[in-house]
């Protein structure tokens, strides 16, 4: 089913859907927007594919997921996709693609696409490949199943976003997550972050578990997170991110009054975040997670969510 992911991409840079081997009545979206393939952005700019990122089959659910840096519009783009296929036709089509920080909510690397860590490129063995139960409940235990703890993380499972490794000020990793600052001196310092299933994560019950890849060890699922665009502000930073509801506080935290003082900052503004997550796992560890966010309209609901 790989070729799927294939055609997909080569039906984008020849702005001709016909490539695909679509079913009679077939239902595709576009960040969410209901479309005709042929009508939508990614068919009518794109230019090229730059890089390819993690590729996810599952021959048992017919689903296909697909990452990559789509040159759209003179300009890069993280791009995702899952691919639905039924008797050999692609019945639904599920794109989404962003140029900006803004419309993920924090990031945009998708230059970084195809130098993931190691081991997202690392073979795997019998003797480490998990089974499709224990990437089944990894899947739900994204946002799913609240009492699903990680037996295990590897030590350097950096957390990904929009393709990417995440660097946070330091000043916001200690007061979001530590005791508080650690110096009095400004400092644009930045550090990659652990991923993980943390307890205050955001949970889904209608989240959709995608895939479940043995050969390369991936699950994949897509959940709706309802939350924030917060100001992310440190002494040397002034941008905003996507905060999820759950983690309002924590973020809340890492702003200090002086920091504000004498600056204009974005105000607070409720939004909802369509999120995909890839996993990878073997060996007993959670190896990386990668996450795809879209911003949408708050209380929005993809026509993918029954």
């Amino acid at each position: 089913m790989k070729h799927y992911a294939d055609l997909l991409l080569d039906a984008i840079v020849a702005h001709d859907p016909g490539i695909l081997p679509l079913a009679p009545r077939y239902r595709a979206t576009e960040n969410s927007i209901p479309a005709a393939l042929g009508q939508m952005r990614a068919f009518t700019l794109g230019e090229g594919v730059n890089a390819r990122g993690p590729l996810v089959v599952d021959e048992d659910l017919g689903q296909v997921v697909v990452v990559a840096n789509l040159q759209l519009g003179g300009a890069p783009a993280t791009f995702w996709a899952r691919i639905a296929v039924v008797d050999g036709l692609v019945a639904e089509v599920e794109l989404y693609h962003v140029q900006s920080p803004a419309e993920g909510g924090y990031v945009m690397l998708a230059e970084e696409i195809g130098r993931e860590p190691a081991p997202w490129h690392a073979e795997i063995t019998d003797d480490v490949r998990a089974s499709r139960d224990e990437l089944v409940a990894l899947g739900r235990g994204v946002f799913i199943d609240a009492e699903y703890e990680l037996a295990d993380v590897a030590p350097e499972c950096w957390l990904m976003e929009q393709g990417g490794i995440v660097w946070e000020y330091t000043e916001f990793s200690d007061l979001a997550f530590g005791d508080g600052l650690q110096s009095d001196r400004p400092t644009a310092e930045k550090q990659p972050m652990l991923a993980g299933l943390p307890p205050f994560r955001p949970l889904d019950p209608e989240a959709r578990l995608i895939a479940f890849d043995t050969a390369g060890g991936y699950a994949v699922t897509i959940g709706l997170v309802p939350g924030y665009t917060m100001p992310t502000v440190t002494s040397v930073a002034n941008t905003s991110a996507f905060v999820p509801a759950t983690m309002h506080e924590i973020h809340g935290r890492s702003i200090l009054p002086q920091w504000l003082e004498g600056r204009s900052v974005v105000a607070e503004d409720e939004v909802t975040c369509v999120s995909m997550q890839i996993l990878r796992y073997f060996d007993g560890k959670l190896q990386g997670l990668q996450m795809f966010n879209s911003l949408t309209g708050a209380g929005a609901r993809p026509v993918w969510v029954s």
